[in-house]
């Protein structure tokens, strides 16, 4: 599929497929690795920052940068050119580091996150004005999930990033969060296949229909001069770490520092 395409698709729909976005013996590398995360997890070995069920059975896991899990691939897969290739039309060149972390199977398999919107601290509930001003901000973050295993976890309502959600949408959203959405789409990623796609789009994951998941899910974020600085997000903290900078691929530090000068501890 051409870039020009790919982009479009990304504009109307939400997101896009691709099956070139990782060599081949890169994502052998990273499912070891991935394995190796998980294992260092699960015992307690690692934890720089971890998302838990309810029950306390981990689902995201975060920090993979970091040296304490040791896998620089990770790193090196962030700035590798197929990753590239897809993350320069949206975002230009001039980047701030964003992130890479795995999505993994909690033991609690039937746990869902329910259905969201990726607006952070901004209102969930708001007017029509409100809603379509968050949405129609400029984009400054590219994000995607690769499978290194077979994934249909993610579930999306397509088209929904350039628009105010519907009655339906409202009310799962707000009230139903794990209830069906009649035009949601099941997003079924073979092993090596990548998903770009809007955090705006009215989205869940369900984990229920797969034995395991392992999910990479990574992103950039477009570079501007002048933003403000805001207090570090307390899932990322891990990163203001003395160990992290020098961790880091030499090319990736740029990117790093252009991160580390807008947080403010």
């Amino acid at each position: 599929m051409a870039l020009k395409e790919v982009v479009e698709q990304y504009r109307t729909r939400g997101y896009f497929v691709v099956e070139d976005a990782v060599a081949p013996d890169m994502l052998a590398l990273l499912l070891q690795a991935a394995r190796r995360v998980k294992q260092k997890v699960r015992s307690g070995e690692v934890d720089l920052f971890t998302h838990r069920t309810p029950e306390g059975d981990a689902w995201a896991v975060r920090g993979l940068l970091a040296p304490e899990f040791g896998e620089p691939v990770f790193a090196d897969y962030l700035m590798s050119d197929p990753v590239m290739k897809y993350v320069a039309p949206f975002l230009g060149s001039e980047l701030r580091l964003g992130g890479v972390l795995l999505f993994t199977t909690p033991h609690t398999a039937d746990w869902s996150g329910g259905w969201h919107r990726d607006f952070g601290k901004n209102e969930r509930d708001g007017s029509y004005e409100v809603e379509m001003e968050i949405l129609n901000r400029p984009m400054n973050r590219l994000k995607w999930h690769l499978a290194l295993v077979d994934d249909a976890c993610l579930q999306l309502v397509p088209g929904s990033h350039r628009r105010y959600r519907t009655d339906e949408e409202r009310a799962c959203l707000l009230n139903t969060r794990h209830a069906d959405i009649s035009t949601q789409k099941v997003i079924a990623l073979k092993a090596g296949q990548t998903i770009f796609w809007s955090g705006n789009a009215i989205h869940r994951g369900i984990y229920k229909v797969h034995p395991e998941r392992l999910t990479l899910a990574g992103s950039w974020t477009k570079h501007r001069e002048g933003e403000a600085s805001e207090e570090t997000d307390r899932r990322l903290r891990w990163m203001l770490a003395d160990n992290v900078r020098g961790y880091l691929p030499e090319a990736m530090r740029p990117a790093y520092d252009r991160w580390r000068a807008l947080q403010l501890g």
